[in-house]
C-alpha cells in the first residue's frame, strides 16, 4: 500500500498581488503548474497578522489562544503596547502546545523542516529540523539532529547586514529614529544567493532524508516585501536606490529572486513525485505601510476614560494635553522652518518620553499589538463593564475619518469572539481590526483630529491579513478560480488528513475539503483523535539543544529591531 507524502511550501509575506501578475507572465511556472494542477485562494492569517504566532498556529492547528503566541515577545498586560518592554523574545520554548513534529512522531511518520518560525532552539523531532530567524548569528547547533549542523556549511538562515541598523526610519519621535541602509542592488542579491542556497540544501535532504512531510520556508518575500515594497510594481518605485540603480533595476532583480524560489519550488516538487501532495501558504500577506494613524488614546481620554500618569504633566506632551495645543500642528511648523527640526531643543524634546496613559485609573484603555490590530482594555466590572464594552463597541465601529469620510475599522469584536484557551487573557477585552491603510500610536498627546497623517513612514511595505494558499497532487480539486475560506489554522488538520493521519480534537482549525476532490472526500472520511501529547514525551520535547538558554539573545533582539517587529 502506497504511503502518502506531503511538500509543504511556505513563502513568508507573500501575496497574490505580487504573485498573479507573474504567475500570467511566465514568470513563475512552478507556482503557474500548482495553481494549474490543483486549488488556490487567500488564506487568512492569525490576529495579528504576525510571523510567530501564525507559524505557531500553522505547527499546532490552533490559534494563540490555545498556543499561547502572540507577538515576538511574550505578551504583556498593563501596558499600553502588547509586546513593550518584556523581557523575553518568543522562541521554540514559547509554543504551549503539541505540535505537528509531536503528532507525526506519535504516528511514526517521518519528517523534514527547514526554516519553519518558532523552530529554534532545535528540539527532538522524528526527522530533521533546520533553524529559522530567531537562530543567533554565531549559534554553532542550529539543527537536530545537531550532527547536521557543521554539515550545512554556506547555509544562511537570514541577513544579518541590518543588525543595530534599521534599514528605514521608523516613526520619527526621535529615539527611535534610524537611518542607515538603503534599497540597493546589493541588498537584493543577498536574498537571491540566500534562497538559491536554501533551495539547494533542501533538494540535498530530500535526496538524502525519509520523510512523509517536507516544509521548507522561504523568507525572501517578506523581507522584500517590507524593505523594497514600491518596486515590486514597475508602477510603483520612482526614487533610484542609493546605489544608483534605477527603480527598473530594483524591479528586475526582486522578480529574479521571485526566479530563483520558483526554480527551488519545481525541483522540489519534481523530486517529491505526482503522487505527493503539495501545500503552499504563505503566514501573512504584504501591501503597503498604513499612511494614517488613529490616535486611540486621545480619543479614550475625551470620553473620560483615559487617565494620565501624574509624572507625565512636565513633559512636552502633557504641556500640549494641558494647554490643548495640537502635537501635529507643531510637528508641521516645525517642519518647514529650516534648521529648526535638528536643533538641540527639539531634538532633546522628540526624545522624552510622552505623556504615559496610567492603566490602573484608567477605565478603558487603547493597546497597540501588531498593525492594524490593537484593542481596548476595561477596568469595570459587573453592568458598568458590560455596558461600557457594547457602547465602545459601536462607536469604534462607526469612527470615520473625516479626511476620507471612510471607516477606519474593519471588524471590533470582544475577547472571547476571537480568541479562546488558556492564553486568551492576555488579549484586550475589545479587539479591533482597522483598515489595511490605518495604524495606530501609543503615544498619548492632544491632536487636532483622531485621525492624523503619519508623518514618517518607515518600512514601505507591511503585514496584510490575507496571505496565500494552493493545494496540488491526487487528492486536490482542479479549480481555475479562488477559493475563499481557508484560514492557516486549516493547514495541520489538512496536512495530516492527506497523511490518513486523524485529526487531534483539540486543533481549532478544520480540514479544507472544498480543496479536495470529490471522490478523494468520499473515500477518506475525515477521522478524528483525542489530543496528541508531546513527541517523545513532554521532557524531551523541552529540552532544547540550541546555544540560546535566556529566550533573549540580544543578536536576535537586534534582527527582529532591524525587522521592525520589535523594540
Amino acid at each position: 500500500m502506497r504511503r502518502e507524502r506531503v511538500l509543504v511550501i511556505g513563502l513568508d509575506g507573500a501575496t497574490w498581488t505580487v504573485l498573479d501578475p507573474w504567475i500570467r507572465d511566465g514568470t513563475l511556472p512552478a507556482l503557474a503548474r500548482l495553481r494549474e494542477q490543483g486549488t488556490w485562494g487567500p488564506l487568512t492569517s492569525t490576529m495579528p497578522p504576525l510571523t510567530p504566532p501564525a507559524w505557531a498556529t500553522f505547527l499546532t492547528g490552533k490559534g494563540p489562544g490555545k498556543h499561547g503566541v502572540f507577538h515576538f515577545a511574550e505578551a504583556t498586560t498593563g501596558t499600553t503596547d502588547l509586546a513593550a518592554g518584556s523581557p523575553r523574545l518568543v522562541d521554540s520554548r514559547s509554543i504551549k502546545s503539541s505540535t505537528l513534529w509531536d503528532i507525526l512522531g506519535h504516528h511514526g511518520r517521518h519528517m523534514v523542516s527547514i526554516n519553519v518560525p518558532m523552530s529554534y532552539p532545535p528540539r527532538a523531532v522524528p526527522g530533521v529540523l533546520v533553524t529559522c530567524l530567531l537562530t543567533p548569528p554565531d549559534a554553532s547547533v542550529f539543527t537536530y539532529p545537531a550532527e547536521l549542523s557543521p554539515l550545512l556549511a554556506g547555509y544562511r538562515i537570514d541577513l544579518d547586514r541590518f543588525i543595530g541598523e534599521k534599514p528605514f526610519a521608523r516613526d520619527d519621535d526621535g529615539s527611535r529614529h534610524k537611518r542607515a541602509v538603503e534599497p540597493t542592488l546589493s541588498l537584493v542579491r543577498e536574498f537571491h544567493d540566500m534562497e538559491a542556497i536554501r533551495g539547494d540544501t533542501a533538494l540535498q535532504l530530500m535526496r538524502s532524508e525519509p520523510w512523509d512531510a517536507f516544509t521548507v520556508v522561504f523568507t525572501a518575500p517578506d523581507r522584500m516585501g517590507h524593505y523594497l515594497w514600491q518596486y515590486h510594481s514597475l508602477k510603483g518605485g520612482e526614487e533610484p536606490g542609493t546605489d544608483g540603480a534605477t527603480p527598473a533595476e530594483l524591479h528586475d532583480a526582486i522578480r529574479e529572486v521571485y526566479r530563483v524560489i520558483d526554480r527551488g519550488i519545481g525541483e522540489l516538487m519534481d523530486e517529491a513525485g505526482p503522487e505527493t501532495h503539495v501545500i503552499l501558504l504563505s503566514d501573512h500577506g504584504m501591501g503597503p505601510a498604513y499612511s494614517r494613524n488613529v490616535q486611540w488614546n486621545a480619543w479614550l481620554r475625551r470620553k473620560g476614560l483615559v487617565a494620565i500618569e501624574r509624572g507625565s504633566a512636565a513633559n512636552p506632551d502633557g504641556w500640549m494635553l494641558r494647554l490643548g495645543i495640537p502635537r501635529d500642528r507643531v510637528g508641521a511648523a516645525v517642519r518647514r522652518i529650516p534648521g529648526l527640526r535638528s536643533s538641540r531643543a527639539v531634538v532633546r524634546a522628540r526624545a522624552l518620553h510622552g505623556a504615559r496613559v496610567d492603566v490602573e485609573r484608567s477605565t478603558a484603555y487603547y493597546v497597540r499589538i501588531y498593525d492594524p490590530v490593537g484593542g481596548v482594555r476595561i477596568n469595570a466590572t459587573g453592568a458598568a463593564r458590560a455596558e461600557l464594552i457594547a457602547r465602545l463597541k459601536g462607536e469604534i465601529a462607526e469612527l470615520i475619518d473625516p479626511a476620507t469620510g471612510r471607516p477606519v475599522v474593519r471588524m471590533v469584536a470582544e475577547r472571547d469572539a476571537c480568541f479562546s484557551g488558556p492564553f486568551a487573557p492576555s488579549m484586550p477585552d475589545l479587539v479591533v481590526v482597522m483598515e489595511p491603510e490605518y495604524g495606530s500610536s501609543d503615544r498619548l498627546s492632544n491632536y487636532s483630529a483622531i485621525v492624523t497623517p503619519r508623518t514618517s513612514i518607515g518600512d514601505p511595505g507591511g503585514h496584510q491579513s490575507e496571505g496565500v494558499f494552493a493545494l496540488a497532487g491526487p487528492a486536490s480539486m482542479r479549480n481555475p478560480d479562488r477559493m475563499e475560506g481557508v484560514a492557516i489554522a486549516d493547514i495541520a488538520p489538512t496536512l495530516l488528513h492527506l497523511l490518513d493521519l486523524p485529526v487531534p480534537a483539540d486543533m481549532d482549525g478544520r480540514v479544507a475539503l472544498d480543496a479536495l476532490e470529490p471522490a478523494f472526500r468520499a473515500s477518506r472520511p475525515v477521522r478524528m483523535s483525542p489530543p496528541v501529547p508531546y513527541w517523545p514525551d513532554e521532557a524531551a520535547a523541552r529540552e532544547a539543544s540550541g546555544d540560546s538558554s535566556n529566550g533573549d539573545d540580544p543578536q536576535v533582539r537586534e534582527r527582529l529591531r532591524a525587522l521592525g517587529y520589535v523594540e
